[in-house]
């Protein structure tokens, strides 16, 4: 059965945020009709008052506010990828990736060893040359070997 994520996850996601050279990263637990955030962190390169309103603004999210990339993907439990050009500058995702500086986000839905979708994880990706699959698939790797997803 999976557990609520514990205090390593904000480790876990600083660890995937280094390993893919990303300026933000973040995990939401799914509860009910929201989106809990269990961790989020940022490149040092991020302006304070970004990353505090990211924050602030993400901290719990619900599950219809489906402008955001991390709503999608818990809604619709697959790879959601999100291009800062293809999106309003004004709102959801579109907002934050300007904010962030990057060129895209991908969210991620983990899943528990019995398949049901438990969490997201997100990355706020600048100019990376790998494509969005390979992306995926190395977050879902390493998701794999967060504990709390057993």
């Amino acid at each position: 059965m999976a557990r609520h994520p514990d205090e390593s996850a904000r480790a876990h996601v600083a660890d995937l945020l280094l390993d893919l050279g990303a300026r933000a990263a973040g995990c939401w637990w799914i509860a009910g009709t929201m989106l809990e955030q269990v961790a989020f962190v940022a490149g040092p390169t991020l302006p304070k008052e970004v990353v505090q309103g990211f924050a602030e603004a993400t901290r719990s999210v619900p599950l219809t506010q489906t402008g955001l990339g991390i709503v999608r993907t818990a809604v619709e439990g697959t790879v959601t990828v999100s291009r800062t050009m293809e999106l309003p500058a004004d709102s959801g995702s579109g907002y934050w990736l300007r904010a962030f500086g990057v060129e895209r986000s991908v969210a991620v839905p983990l899943h528990d060893s019995h398949g049901a979708l438990k969490a997201v994880v997100s990355v706020a990706l600048p100019e990376d040359p790998r494509d969005d699959q390979a992306v995926a698939d190395r977050m879902l790797e390493t998701a794999r070997m967060w504990g709390w997803l057993v």
